[in-house]
């Protein structure tokens, strides 16, 4: 994704957040991404927590039709984007409040740059044609009802993702409840109460759509990434057994098992709703995209979320707590 270059400088002496991109008119509807960018890597997860979070509170209190964020996991310049649905009267008041949270959070989480794009009136004018992104997600999603349903889920995996960052500081229980949420997400495709109405559903095997997630993770290997498939598989079979362990002991919580079920219910009527409006994408990959996206805001990379997929093939209904785990 495209952004727009400033310097700590000017964020920090003026507050700026600098755009080339074509301002939004104050009553057009559209995408406008603001990206989030700190100094130091570490301090990712506090910008989601301090930054982004209010920011997609104020943009939903001011009308916003959505907010989430995603996050570029890049070592060199890791960054969290921030993408609402707004008037472009809006937009100039979230960019005013995300300078002020800035400004506050600046002690602590030190420089954040801070870059604005403008991806065009959404939905498209009729008659008139979509920007190259905005035509490319729609190809990508199924169009704009597509589009509708994806973002729908993607602010709830944002207040997911959130709350699971300030539940779980620590690097090791953060994975592990992530991996109950890739196990959810699956569960939910293949035996959510909804899933016998699109046969799409049931018409992988468990065994092959962890194969096919272990695949997606590690296709930026390219040649060497059956190489590196197996490599995991082996050195992840020893942890396996620690990890349910430490699963078990997060999934007895009474505030997981509430998200778990609530993220399992958003995925089983996704898939449904999908299905009901004749979306052009397939069960699988409608579920590993909002899988990974949901993975990818807890901050995990790729070939980590490879090895939190094994502990979630592994993950059983025996381990689940003993309570009414109606499932999603």
């Amino acid at each position: 994704m495209s952004q727009v270059v400033a310097t700590r400088r000017e964020v920090q002496q003026v507050g700026a957040v600098p755009a080339r991109s074509l301002p939004q008119k104050a009553d057009v509807t559209g995408w406008w991404v603001l990206t989030v960018q700190p100094a130091r890597a570490e301090v990712c997860d506090a910008v989601v927590r301090h930054v982004v979070t209010p920011l997609m509170a104020q943009a939903r209190f001011l009308g916003a039709e959505r907010s989430f964020y995603l996050r570029r996991l890049d070592a060199r310049e890791p960054n969290v984007q921030v993408h609402s649905l707004v008037r472009g009267e809006i937009a100039g008041r979230l960019k005013r409040f995300a300078q002020a949270l800035v400004l506050q959070c600046s002690p602590q989480l030190g420089e954040l740059d801070l870059f604005e794009m403008h991806r065009g009136e959404y939905p498209p004018p009729q008659g008139a044609p979509a920007t190259p992104h905005i035509e490319a997600v729609m190809a990508s999603f199924g169009g704009i009802k597509g589009i509708a349903l994806t973002c729908e889920v993607a602010e709830l995996s944002s207040d997911l993702a959130a709350w699971g960052l300030g539940r779980f500081p620590a690097a090791g229980t953060r994975s592990a409840f992530a991996a109950l949420l890739l196990h959810d997400t699956a569960y939910a495709m293949m035996r959510g109460p909804r899933s016998s109405l699109w046969p799409d559903r049931r018409a992988l095997s468990w065994d092959y759509y962890w194969t096919r997630h272990l695949r997606s993770c590690t296709e930026s290997f390219g040649p060497q990434a059956e190489r590196a498939r197996q490599a995991l598989t082996l050195r992840t079979a020893a942890q396996i057994v620690p990890a349910l362990n430490i699963m078990s002991a997060i999934a007895a919580e009474p505030s997981v098992d509430t998200w778990r079920k609530r993220w399992g219910r958003a995925m089983d009527s996704y898939l449904y709703q999908a299905d009901k409006a004749r979306i052009s994408r397939s069960a699988e990959f409608l579920t590993l995209y909002q899988s990974r996206r949901l993975i990818n805001r807890f901050g995990i990379a790729p070939q980590e979320e490879a090895a939190l997929g094994l502990y979630s093939h592994a993950w059983s209904p025996d381990r689940e707590p003993k309570t009414d785990r109606s499932r999603p």
